[in-house]
């Protein structure tokens, strides 16, 4: 019956039985036996033919026409609403990566969570450690990757790989290319420009460990990087076991249910990561 109806709709739309199969997509023949068959059921005359094409509705098609119209919409309103109840809403994942597991984690990690995205909307943000955990208790995001044994209330660490930072690039070069101060990279080169005793003559600070190890793969600079974000051409010079580090994901204490199987998945992952 609902097809009977949208089909006689057409047809009194377009007062023409070839120009409602068109629309419809369908045979002038089924549109005339779809109407033949309404009128049927109804017991009436919903179209008077005066000329070959030309249709004109009468009264019986003219109330039919008010009153499906209204069926039509309850019945598209209806279909809506058994339709939403069968919607899944994405739940949102936050992860924030330090730019050292953006490089060396990330892209493993989110293969591994892609085929989640039916249930779940992943935002990923990239930061230097410290303001990863800044985000993680205003609770801007739910799961962090570090490199720096970060602590603090409320959040919890998961200890997992180990990375290891070398002096890499042009060793005689007097630029040096820094990470912002904030970075957990810095943290480590401090350290050692210290301990060396090396106050550099011209510094370049980037926010990227990615344009970084590029900008050395050209000859440009020196600095202290993970070997493995690293072009094999790079010169590096190995450092002590102090410059060994390793990687940590901060996940809140009472972590929202609905992402405890990210956590999971996560947990499970990492800890096979090396």
């Amino acid at each position: 019956m609902l097809k009977q109806l949208k089909t006689f709709k057409t047809v009194y739309e377009t007062r023409n039985f070839s120009q409602a199969a068109e629309q419809l997509f369908i045979s002038q023949p089924t549109v005339s036996t779809q109407i033949k068959q309404l009128e049927t059921d109804l017991e009436t005359t919903l179209f008077t033919r005066n000329g070959r094409q030309e249709i004109q509705p009468t009264v019986s098609g003219t109330l039919l026409y008010e009153q499906a119209q209204k069926l039509l919409e309850t019945w598209a309103a209806t279909q809506a609403a058994v339709h939403a109840t069968n919607t899944i809403t994405p739940t949102i994942c936050r992860l924030g990566a330090s730019h050292t597991t953006a490089s060396l984690i990330l892209p493993p990690l989110l293969a591994q969570l892609a085929p989640l995205s039916d249930q779940f909307k992943f935002e990923i943000t990239l930061a230097n450690s410290a303001d990863i955990l800044t985000q993680m208790t205003q609770h801007h995001l739910d799961f962090g990757l570090v490199e720096k044994p970060l602590v603090t209330d409320h959040l919890d660490r998961l200890a997992f790989g180990q990375d290891e930072l070398v002096h890499a690039g042009q060793l005689t070069s007097p630029l040096w290319l820094l990470r912002e101060p904030n970075s957990g990279v810095r943290h480590y080169t401090n350290a050692y420009l210290k301990a060396q005793n090396i106050r550099p003559a011209q510094t370049m600070i980037i926010h990227s460990n990615q344009l970084i190890a590029d900008l050395l793969a050209q000859g440009i600079g020196q600095t202290i990087i993970s070997k493995h974000v690293l072009a094999p051409e790079v010169p590096v010079e190995k450092l002590s076991a102090n410059y060994q580090r390793q990687f940590f994901m901060l996940t809140p204490t009472s972590i929202k249910p609905a992402l405890k199987p990210i956590q999971a998945k996560l947990t499970a992952y990492l800890q096979t990561w090396h």
